[in-house]
């Protein structure tokens, strides 16, 4: 039988939740919000039914399956869904051996990062391209600092990438898979006077453990400020 287990954060907290002994967290319930007036009391509590609508799936998005999962109660991670009311990160977990197959409970892998300055890269010398930000990075899985992404187990998954080239430059890339070439995608924009948008998706059977990145072929420019993208997710 396993017993639940209680975290409590209040705003602004970060705080972990483990799992010892090959043992994997299963979340029973998450709420950021406010249901109780004497749970972390600094401040405005006389709204007792806050609930961010969102918070219970987030928090199994980033915990479920795992060992360890480490987090942030804040308005930036679950919405504000009581202005100006004290709020706060209730979880309560189990530790399992194994979780159920519900896909809500599956521990969620997907990453969308972007580069948040412009590239400028030699033309004919191949490069990694390093998407620098992240917007969400479920699972961990994605590196901002190296570009690469790291199978966290095996299945199926799908991975796209999104290029803004300026007038007269080309952005050809390749994505590989161990160092591999696996697809290619197309940006040459050398011919026009326009900005150009291109996007390729390839979708790969991993193992744990195999990494994927992006790397130039023919490339001296790549658009920054968020209009470059490289994403990926496990089916």
């Amino acid at each position: 039988m396993y017993l639940d287990q209680t975290l409590t954060l209040c705003a602004d907290q970060k705080g972990f939740i483990r799992c010892k002994n090959g043992l994997k967290i299963k979340i029973v319930s998450a709420n950021y919000g406010r249901t109780y007036d004497q749970v972390c009391p600094g401040g405005k509590t006389d709204t007792l039914t806050c609930r961010s609508k969102s918070s219970e799936i987030k928090v199994k998005w980033v915990c479920n399956g795992y060992a360890i999962c480490h987090l942030h109660a804040t308005d930036v991670q679950f919405g504000d869904p009581c202005p100006n009311i004290a709020k706060y990160l209730e979880i309560t977990y189990r530790c399992v051996k194994s979780i159920d197959n519900d896909k809500n409970d599956k521990p969620i892998v997907a990453f969308n990062a972007y580069t948040s300055q412009h590239l400028v890269f030699k033309r004919n010398t191949p490069v990694n391209v390093v998407y620098d930000k992240l917007y969400f990075n479920y699972g961990d899985a994605y590196n901002p600092h190296s570009g690469f992404f790291t199978a966290p187990s095996a299945g199926l998954y799908i991975f796209t990438w999104a290029s803004v080239v300026a007038p007269r430059k080309i952005f050809d890339t390749e994505i590989l898979v161990n160092g591999k070439r696996i697809g290619l995608g197309n940006c040459n924009n050398e011919s026009s006077s326009g900005y150009e948008n291109c996007a390729s998706t390839f979708p790969f059977v991993l193992n744990a453990g195999d990494k994927v990145n992006i790397r130039t072929v023919f490339a001296n420019y790549l658009h920054g400020g968020g209009w470059s993208s490289f994403k990926g997710w496990k089916v």
